[in-house]
């Protein structure tokens, strides 16, 4: 309870615009639970206009991924159909925050692989009462909740901001998945997020039969250097989905 009473002041405080150290956020046993009271914030659409080309700035270069072939296979045979048949409800709730379509369908495939009848907020079916005490009755609006998640936790853990930056980096989807999952927990323990599997499961040879990061933390909601299960991570099914990720 005072646990939860903590985070709540921490959000109101940054409702208010006040400093949240981002060390501080909780994690919950799936996507951090302490935000549940950003629901009731209006959701602002911000301008995404490019900035005018800096000519002392080193040219993009585009992230050429190659999934390995058993990933691109399990991808098309179990995700990409639900996917898209979600794309247009993506689009509109990720363009109310800023966020790009894709980073909120990989988010709702890992937390509830898009089943129609379940939350992607913490996995669990539509209408049951989380240990939080919130409840998602639409899709829409667990949905909703994630895309605030993820556009907050992102800034707040890594200094991301996902309304404004249109094209990430790996590495930086990768920061972005991290933070929605653990929270703070990688940056707090100094493990990069390109070894968190929720993240970059799949996204090379090397990304194969990942485990989860073996850190010494009693919050971790998953646990700590055991197997992870799934085929693929969050960043490939963004790249799936023709993201543009730079390298």
């Amino acid at each position: 309870m005072a646990a939860m009473t903590e985070a709540r002041r921490r959000t109101k405080r940054a409702q208010r615009g006040e400093t949240v150290d981002p060390d501080d956020q909780p994690v919950s046993t799936s996507v951090s639970s302490t935000l549940t009271t950003f629901v009731d914030r209006p959701l602002q659409s911000a301008p995404r206009w490019p900035a005018d080309p800096d000519p002392d700035r080193a040219p993009v270069r585009r992230y050429q991924h190659r999934l390995p072939t058993s990933v691109k296979n399990d991808f098309v045979g179990m995700a990409r159909g639900p996917l898209l048949h979600g794309e247009l409800l993506y689009r509109d709730i990720a363009d109310s925050v800023g966020l790009s379509w894709q980073l909120l369908a990989a988010c709702d495939w890992m937390q509830c692989q898009a089943r129609p009848r379940y939350s992607p907020v913490h996995g669990e079916k539509l209408g049951a009462r989380n240990q939080d005490g919130t409840i998602y009755w639409s899709r829409s609006e667990a949905l909703g909740q994630c895309a605030v998640e993820l556009v907050y936790l992102a800034d707040a853990v890594y200094g991301i901001d996902l309304t404004t930056e249109l094209q990430l980096s790996v590495a930086d989807l990768a920061r972005v998945f991290a933070a929605f999952r653990w929270g703070a927990l990688l940056k707090r323990h100094r493990t990069s997020a390109m070894e968190f599997p929720y993240s970059v499961a799949g996204l090379t040879v090397q990304h194969m039969n990942m485990r989860w990061p073996n850190i010494g933390d009693p919050n971790t909601p998953d646990k700590p250097g055991a197997r992870f299960r799934k085929p693929f991570g969050a960043v490939p099914i963004v790249l799936s989905l023709h993201y543009p990720a730079t390298v």
